[in-house]
């Protein structure tokens, strides 16, 4: 089995239609016996297109010929396998796109998706936020319980606020003096 990767940018690739991947035509060069048949796979290895049967094509494959897939959105990997049955020779092309952009048009608008880091920077920040706004709450909180403790030791210091003093005597008839 002979392999060989093709790493390409998804502005590189975009067509009118959607994403073209065009096998090198050197890939056929070595292979030109007629019981050959191109095949292509997505990344999870399933099979999404056979030139043979271009009616049965699985999202996102637009259109297929045997060396060149058109997909309506950028896709990370795909396989383009040839395998020659009598010969038992197979040629592997794997074309990883990479959205050097961070611009993958929607087919019917083209809006604009940020990159994979951009959520990541995002995250971070709201994490920031959110430890910021607890912190200043948790403050806030506790100068709330600060002022009150305050006020009840004032309270507590202060003789206008004590309303009945008792005092102990030994005589039996005083037990309190207002």
């Amino acid at each position: 089995m002979m392999e060989n990767s093709v790493n390409v940018t998804c502005s590189e690739i975009q067509i009118t239609d959607g994403f073209e991947f065009r096998v090198p035509a050197d890939r056929f060069s070595h292979f030109q016996q007629s019981d050959c048949e191109p095949l292509w796979y997505s990344q999870d290895d399933r099979l999404i297109a056979d030139p043979s049967d271009p009616q049965k094509l699985i999202d996102p494959v637009i259109s297929v010929s045997s060396d060149r897939l058109v997909t309506s959105h950028c896709v990370d990997e795909l396989r383009h396998e040839i395998h020659c049955h009598t010969s038992g020779l197979r040629l592997n092309t794997i074309f990883r796109a990479r959205n050097q952009t961070a611009a993958t048009p929607n087919p019917v608008t083209p809006d604009l998706q940020p990159p994979d880091q951009w959520w990541w920077i995002y995250a971070l920040v709201l994490i920031v936020l959110l430890a910021l706004i607890c912190f200043l709450l948790h403050k806030r909180i506790f100068r709330c319980f600060q002022r009150k403790a305050q006020f009840i030791r004032q309270q507590e210091d202060d003789p206008k606020n004590m309303d009945l003093v008792t005092v102990r005597s030994d005589h039996p008839g005083i037990d309190s003096v207002n």
